[in-house]
């Protein structure tokens, strides 16, 4: 068993596809409308992300999830690339238990983003 996709409530689809693509090179792979939900997936490599829009929400999409983490070969390198784009750091680079080292991001709807480096 491996691990499909990961889904997110978000605000508005175009900006989180926006974000997504900007800063972490993702790229649309399908959208469909379900009911009233307006879904988009994206797709780096082996990594997808499901993207969810319901209207009619005032203060946002409930989340369940805590963060998304995204591996990366080089930390130090991921974090100047999207320091350059704009995209700062909220926590990190810190190194964990395993020696790990991660750094943490946040997305358009406040969602957490962590990449790492084992």
């Amino acid at each position: 068993m491996r691990l499909h996709h990961i889904g997110m409530n978000v605000k508005s689809l175009v900006l989180s596809k926006e974000f997504y693509q900007f800063y972490f090179g993702f790229e649309e792979e399908t959208y469909f409308e379900w009911g009233s939900e307006k879904i988009l997936f994206m797709k780096k490599n082996d990594c997808r992300l499901e993207l969810i829009e319901e209207p009619g929400e005032d203060n946002g999409p409930k989340r369940t999830f805590l963060h998304l983490a995204l591996a990366v070969i080089d930390l130090e390198t991921e974090i100047g690339l999207l320091m350059e784009k704009g995209l700062v750091p909220v926590e990190g680079p810190i190194i964990l238990e395993k020696g790990w080292k991660a750094v943490f991001f946040f997305g358009p709807d406040g969602e957490i983003i962590e990449l790492v480096e084992e």
